[in-house]
């Protein structure tokens, strides 16, 4: 959670969302990690920062006003001149008395779906963002709650092997410093057992 200087400093800042960011990478810089993982995390944080520019975008950039006077004054002339294209059509019933309720009932359907048009130019206005954050929180919380359970240790015996074979691999770069013939297995060998301890610290990342 924020402290309250965060929380005063993002509410009076004049782009709240660039302060934000700003703040999650200096909390990013200061976490005790391996550089690795944070450059890791600073490439999700940029990412985060092109979507929220793409979103930026949108809010600000809705459907040009003469769009949608232009699609109502539309609507409006055709709906008032269908009653002239109803009349014959429902010739069967008394004084075409079934006229007015179709043309109701087509007028509230077409008048709906500009409605929706519009909503739709600007969809953060409708969208129920304060549960979309909440739901965030409580996700970030539950990550944070599984703190120092990534432990992994590496098994005993495989320690204990690779101590045994500590000595022996020792001596044999020692000699191929010093000009003698080592046989290309015994090269490959450390390179062999290398790949194998980041396989399993790999695996302990994952577990």
């Amino acid at each position: 959670r924020l402290s309250p200087e965060q929380a005063d400093a993002i509410i009076s800042a004049t782009h709240r969302p660039n302060r934000a960011l700003f703040d999650l990478s200096v909390a990013i810089e200061k976490l005790p990690m391996h550089f690795m993982r944070k450059n890791e995390i600073n490439k999700n944080l940029s990412i985060f920062e092109d979507t929220l520019g793409g979103s930026e975008r949108l809010l600000s950039s809705p459907v040009p006003l003469f769009y949608s006077r232009h699609t109502a004054r539309f609507i409006s002339i055709w709906l008032l001149f269908l009653p002239f294209a109803l009349y014959g059509q429902f010739g069967d019933s008394w004084n075409h008395i079934m006229m007015i309720p179709a043309s109701l009932l087509i007028s509230v359907f077409l008048f709906g779906i500009e409605e929706l048009a519009t909503q739709l130019e600007e969809p953060f206005t409708i969208l129920p963002m304060q549960g979309f954050c909440d739901k965030i929180g409580a996700n970030c919380d539950e990550i944070v709650s599984w703190a120092g359970q990534d432990v992994y240790k590496i098994p005993d015996e495989v320690i204990e092997q690779m101590e045994m074979e500590r000595p022996e691999l020792e001596m044999k770069s020692n000699l191929a410093l010093l000009g003698g013939e080592v046989e290309e297995d015994v090269v490959e060998e450390p390179k062999k057992k290398r790949k194998i301890l980041k396989k399993l610290l790999r695996i302990g990342e994952g577990m």
